[in-house]
């Protein structure tokens, strides 16, 4: 291809080319240049120097007239050289009079990068604005979070003042997840440094969040629903290392120091326990309760358990059921006369038995007394667990004595074949029967228990405790 040059373009040239200027302004495929140069072409570009920088702080770049070069020089650097943070990639760079300044941003830009920066210095580079302006991050054009001026995070959301940070999941997706596998770092930790407040809110089904004015670690509401849920695996009734795992803990430490061990009160919430029986040896005593509670320090501690399957089988059946299972008395609370609670206890007895009360009547001498036909269904009565029937008179007569006595009911003579007319009360004292299903498999042993090996204390499961201090902020 033929280049053909005219006398004023060969003037035009040697004149940019020499530094020489014949007017103040110079064109290059133009007659009426639009600044100081003024280059057109629809086709071709303009081509900076290739040097090859050796990192941002040093010159590389020549001043032919001697000296430094001057401010605003521009170049196309070829290297990849220097060591963070003055170092430098090929990319066109100018000189600000000190360092070299990519045009690109990394490295050694002043914007950022599309692939990532470096060569960053804490405290004067930064993403954000400078002004009471929110940032906010898009993708797909749409905005998905928002960093506002005073700092408070919305992510899905415009963010809120009260909360800092907020995020507004959608439909079926989890707000936040937290996942980690670690004995000591957590997948959420929450603290709050003030004696009344609350580290953690759950709340559901419209509440706003509820928390006792005392404050707490994790306060959760609910309506028709659990304000606190929790779940446990591995709690096999015959796998002795599923012991001492339960759904929920809950401990009241005496001297702030999780490190003791050494709680003034603590509880287990549906869980399992294995107690060696006394001298060890096998069985073991097998334990499932919905609760279990312990109250005091050191020896002499009160223990109970509730709702509890003692001494089951491998599968889980069998055993006894406890309503309450405990050290303590069975005891309730009734009002005195100036309306103080008063403490009553209930009588306790070393076999698992039934009671019932009456009042009675000698008709020529004879009566027959039939039980309840629920408390006959559940008691016990042959030659080895006895119906007991104790008979107090209430008039005069030659006396009385108790025959047929079964699980139905009993008969009351008076003796000599008298033939009074007497009132009396009477009192029974009954074996509770073994509990069964449908198919008459037994679920709970009730017949020939008699002061039975009971379950001891569970030792309390073992605390740990995490601090974390504030940083500083760094400038």
């Amino acid at each position: 291809m033929k280049r053909i040059f005219t006398k004023k373009n060969t003037l035009v040239l040697f004149a940019f080319l020499s530094f020489y200027y014949s007017y103040s302004q110079v064109g290059i495929g133009t007659t009426a240049p639009r600044g100081a140069v003024d280059i057109a072409s629809t086709t071709q570009g303009l081509v900076f120097p290739n040097v090859a920088l050796v990192n941002t702080i040093t010159e590389t770049a020549v001043n032919p007239q001697g000296g430094s070069i001057p401010t605003g020089t521009v170049v196309y650097n070829t290297a990849t050289s220097g060591t963070s943070p003055n170092n430098v990639a090929p990319g066109l760079y100018y000189w600000n009079g000190s360092r070299w300044i990519a045009f690109a941003g990394s490295p050694g830009g002043l914007d950022w990068s599309l692939t990532g920066n470096s060569g960053t210095t804490a405290g004067t580079n930064f993403l954000g604005t400078t002004d009471a302006q929110d940032l906010r991050l898009y993708t797909n054009n749409v905005e998905r979070a928002r960093i506002l001026s005073t700092g408070n995070i919305g992510v899905n959301s415009a963010g809120t003042a009260s909360s800092q940070i907020f995020v507004e999941a959608d439909n079926t997706e989890d707000a936040v997840a937290g996942i980690n596998d670690d004995t000591v770092g957590n997948a959420f930790w929450g603290r709050n440094s003030n004696s009344g407040g609350t580290a953690i809110i759950g709340a559901t089904n419209g509440l706003g969040g509820v928390y006792p004015t005392k404050g707490a670690g994790v306060a959760g509401s609910a309506i028709d629903g659990h304000g606190i849920s929790g779940m446990a695996g591995n709690g096999a009734p015959n796998n002795t290392a599923h012991d001492g795992n339960s759904a929920g803990y809950f401990s009241l430490d005496s001297d702030n120091n999780p490190n003791t061990n050494n709680s003034s009160a603590f509880a287990l919430i549906a869980g399992k326990t294995e107690i060696n029986p006394p001298g060890g040896g096998t069985p073991l005593s097998r334990s499932l309760f919905g609760g279990y509670f312990v109250s005091g320090i050191g020896p002499g501690q009160a223990y109970a358990y509730v709702g509890t399957k003692y001494d089951h089988d491998n599968t889980g059946a069998g055993g006894t059921n406890y309503k309450i299972l405990g050290d303590g008395t069975v005891s309730t609370i009734v009002k005195d006369k100036d309306n103080n609670p008063r403490i009553m206890f209930a009588p306790e007895a070393p076999e698992v038995l039934f009671q019932d009360y009456g009042i009675g009547k000698l008709v020529n001498g004879t009566a027959v007394i039939k039980l309840d036909e629920i408390l006959s269904r559940n008691i016990l009565v042959d030659n080895t667990h006895p119906l007991k029937v104790f008979i107090q008179l209430e008039g005069d007569c030659n006396g009385v004595y108790v025959t047929n006595k079964s699980d139905k009911g009993f008969t009351v003579k008076e003796l000599q074949n008298g033939n009074s007319d007497v009132t009396f009360s009477w009192q029974i004292v009954a074996t509770r029967a073994n509990s069964k299903d449908t198919n008459g498999e037994i679920t709970s042993h009730f017949e020939n228990l008699r002061f039975p090996i009971g379950p001891k204390l569970v030792q309390e499961p073992g605390f740990k405790s995490k601090e974390v201090k504030k940083e500083e902020t760094k400038n």
